[in-house]
């Protein structure tokens, strides 16, 4: 029998590691000075340098995401929160800082092409249809069969049977398959994109403010799809929004930023039911 100093103390219980590492990210549009991190940021009330007129538009921006996990980065209109985004799906080249991705590295130092890591890697499902791709002119079914190509399927049966499948998985009429994209809502459009997007499911999701200019009972819909969506999948999401109800339904964790600054993190329920800082006081008041 062992004796108490022979017993070995259970190993304590560590996350997993980070799919998303963002580790001091930043994006700034102007020349630049060394006043622009004193006259900018939360504090100041402004993401804009007093001295030379550059907006820092992210500052040193640091959160991971785990395997599973959706976290929300929310804040106001000019917060920095889609610049962060546009960063991270490297529409805009990073002027400081790392994006690591497990398994493949820092993304903003990964040699090839950019549309293929955002097709493979870190893919965005945009407000505008248009801006991820889509082509208007096509079926539905086309739109998401022409993703199936790019993978290397070849066989037209299979790439209807797994292009219907997705459909309808995201909740598409079969009726509507074969029509247009130009006659989908903008709700309708976006269940495309994400079945476009899980055709071969990224390490990194992003979704861009995925229920503005909806209608509510149709932001109801789609919030439950996209829910249900994530919640299957092994990789990282991050949802940049405005919108409060959006975090509380799809993310654990939230990212509070205001004037390019991520002014405070942590989970959900806690960040919206006590917030520490006041911005965040203020953004949740102003929301009840």
């Amino acid at each position: 029998m062992l004796t108490a100093d022979e017993v070995v103390a259970p190993a304590p219980l560590r996350p997993p590691e980070p799919v998303l590492s963002v580790r001091g990210v930043a994006r700034h549009f102007g020349p630049g000075c060394v006043r622009c991190a004193e006259t900018t940021g939360s504090a100041a009330g402004t993401n804009r340098c007093a001295a030379c007129g550059t907006v820092v538009a992210v500052r040193s921006a640091s959160f991971d995401v785990g395997p599973g996990e959706v976290v929300g980065v929310l804040g106001e209109s000019g917060s920095g929160k889609t610049t962060l985004l546009r960063t991270l799906h490297l529409d805009a080249p990073a002027d400081d800082g790392t994006c690591e991705v497990a398994g493949i590295g820092d993304l903003f130092e990964v040699a090839g092409p950019v549309a293929e890591l955002q097709r493979s890697t870190v893919v965005m499902v945009h407000q505008n249809a248009l801006a991820a791709g889509l082509h208007p002119s096509l079926a539905a079914e086309s739109n998401v069969a022409e993703r199936l190509l790019a993978t290397g399927a070849r066989s037209v049966d299979a790439i209807h049977t797994r292009a219907t499948e997705l459909l309808a998985e995201l909740e598409v009429d079969p009726a509507r398959h074969r029509d247009r994209l130009r006659t989908f809502s903008g709700g309708m459009a976006q269940r495309v994109q994400l079945a476009r997007a899980l055709v071969d499911p990224p390490p990194v999701l992003l979704l861009d403010e995925p229920t503005t200019g909806l209608d509510p009972s149709v932001q109801a819909s789609l919030l439950d799809t996209i829910e249900r969506v994530t919640a299957r999948l092994a990789g990282a999401t991050v949802v940049v929004t405005h919108d409060l109800g959006v975090v509380r339904v799809l993310a654990s964790r939230v990212v509070v930023m205001h004037h390019g600054e991520i002014v405070e993190e942590g989970v959900v329920d806690q960040i919206l039911e006590d917030p520490a800082h006041p911005y965040t006081q203020l953004l949740v008041s102003s929301r009840l």
